[in-house]
């Protein structure tokens, strides 16, 4: 159930952030048989790179990308050109450094800048599957509740673990990512701990990186206002529009799919699809009134801005949450399959500004058909599809999903001198309905049956291909992760 619980995994370390995270080694769930149909042996360098923002620390390749051969092909003397394929930096290593292992040279991607780069995997060096603690009474005295991490059998040979999502009678359907209940979406921000599991980071300026990313995170489109933004020192950025009679933007650059680095030795290679339930926080700074400093969602079909006034509260000078209307989509027939209701702004509220000189911290969600804007962890801001600021699609027959450049994440400022820092991205979980093309139209439940799937969408055997799970197969509630412990990568906690 990767990402939340972890199978047989290896770690692997971005040589642009540092970041560490696991990547799942195929294998056999009964006798535990690694699966590995790509690895094969091969001749590594083990120096680090020596490019002090590039930490990579195995290599397979020379200049021209030659796979090194035998430890007996190379000189017995002299350095041996090494080509680093994370920085392209070259060097001449010892003889002495290299060594022969069975390995898998993978392409990987950093969760958190898109730096790609060719990693060394050696699949021996990996790391056991978590071990959790189950309570089997939980549903003796009580009724399995949806986001319930539950643990059932199936077949005569194992146990599953995966997140209960449907109840017996309910008629389950997943449309662009989410889970709809009889017609109507079920919300998981409703549900703080369990979203709060579910959010994946994907963007953190507070992280240093080395560089090494060929797309930066953040650039002024081209445009009105290009120079207003300026790219500080750590993450941070400055504004200055306090002159400018138009918005100055800050568009996100780097990728806004559901990705997930786990499956990278798969075997599989799901479609990867664009993810707008996102929620974007960041913190500003403000040095002028008179102005606003805001964020815009695009998902798809629908653009949501925020604009929060800088300086101290006057009457006229409102916070604004407004949904901006899109150019209609051309692969979209039958227009009456997408009804855009009229633009406009849809809510403000007077009284609310960002303080001069002062941090102020800002989230603006869009999760789930739930619009939620929080300032210094207080909302002043929410929203559902019923109140109607997005059209509810048709569930049993939706229209395709928008294309890639219709999602993207803004900063804007107007009239505004301010600095901004610690801007995160995270992504919620994006359900696929049609992994292996098996399950498209959603599933009616019968009585004392459930409905389970995967937190690992894109990988995840579950519902989607055997249907629903009867209730006398339900063994217990997921409690704890108590293995591995202590010392080696200590991973106790409460699974939620």
């Amino acid at each position: 159930m990767a990402p939340t619980l972890f199978g047989m995994h290896v770690q692997v370390e971005s040589p642009n952030t540092g970041l560490s995270f696991e990547v799942g080694v195929p294998s056999n769930s009964s006798s535990g048989e690694l699966r590995i149909k790509d690895a094969k042996p091969y001749l590594v360098c083990t120096e680090d790179c020596p490019n002090e923002h590039c930490g990579l620390k195995l290599h397979a390749r020379g200049p021209g990308d030659v796979l090194f051969s035998r430890t007996k092909a190379l000189p017995a003397a002299g350095g041996i050109p090494v080509e680093c394929q994370s920085c392209k930096t070259r060097w001449n290593a010892a003889r002495s450094s290299f060594r022969q292992t069975t390995a898998v040279l993978k392409e990987m991607r950093c969760p958190l800048s898109g730096h790609r780069w060719e990693h060394v995997i050696e699949p021996l060096d990996h790391s056991g599957g978590n071990k959790i603690l189950v309570n089997k009474f939980a549903y003796d005295i009580g009724e399995p509740q949806r986001w319930d991490v539950i643990v059932f059998s199936f077949d005569q040979w194992k146990n599953y673990i995966k997140r209960l999502v449907g109840l017996p009678g309910e008629k389950i359907d997943l449309v662009y990512g989410d889970v709809y209940v009889n017609g109507r979406i079920e919300r998981k921000p409703e549900h703080p701990y369990i979203q709060s599991v579910l959010w994946k980071k994907i963007s953190d300026s507070s992280v240093r990186e080395g560089g090494l990313s060929r797309v930066k995170a953040w650039k002024e489109p081209k445009g009105v206002g290009v120079g207003a933004w300026q790219e500080l020192a750590d993450g941070r950025w400055s504004i200055t529009s306090a002159k400018s009679s138009e918005p100055a933007l800050l568009e996100y650059q780097r990728g806004l799919d559901n990705y997930i680095p786990y499956n990278s030795l798969s075997g599989n290679s799901p479609r990867h699809y664009s993810v707008g339930d996102m929620k974007l926080g960041f913190t500003v700074r403000p040095a002028t009134s008179g102005g606003w400093i805001g964020a815009e969602i695009r998902d798809g079909d629908w653009t949501f801005q925020l604009r929060l006034p800088t300086g101290k509260p006057a009457p006229g000078r409102p916070a604004v949450l407004e949904r901006v209307v899109n150019e209609p989509r051309s692969d979209i027939k039958n227009p009456l399959k997408l009804r855009h209701p009229a633009p406009g702004i849809f809510q403000e509220k007077e009284g609310i500004s960002l303080r001069l000189n002062e941090e102020s911290r800002i989230d603006l969600v869009n999760c789930d058909d739930c619009l939620i804007v929080r300032l210094n962890s207080e909302i002043i801001f929410s929203l559902k599809a019923a109140e109607g600021y997005v059209t509810v699609p048709d569930v049993g027959n939706p229209p395709p999903p928008a294309d890639h450049s219709q999602y993207y994440l803004r900063l804007l400022g107007n009239r505004v001198n301010a600095n901004v820092e610690e801007i995160e991205i995270w992504q919620d979980i994006y359900y696929t309905s049609d992994y292996g093309g098996r399950w498209s139209h959603g599933i009616q439940l019968e009585d004392e049956s459930f409905f389970a799937l995967g937190d690992n969408s894109p990988s995840s055997s579950d519902g989607r291909f055997w249907g629903s799970v009867p209730g006398d197969n339900m063994l217990g509630k997921a409690l704890l992760v108590f293995w591995p412990g202590w010392p080696d990568n200590f991973q106790l906690r409460f699974i939620r």
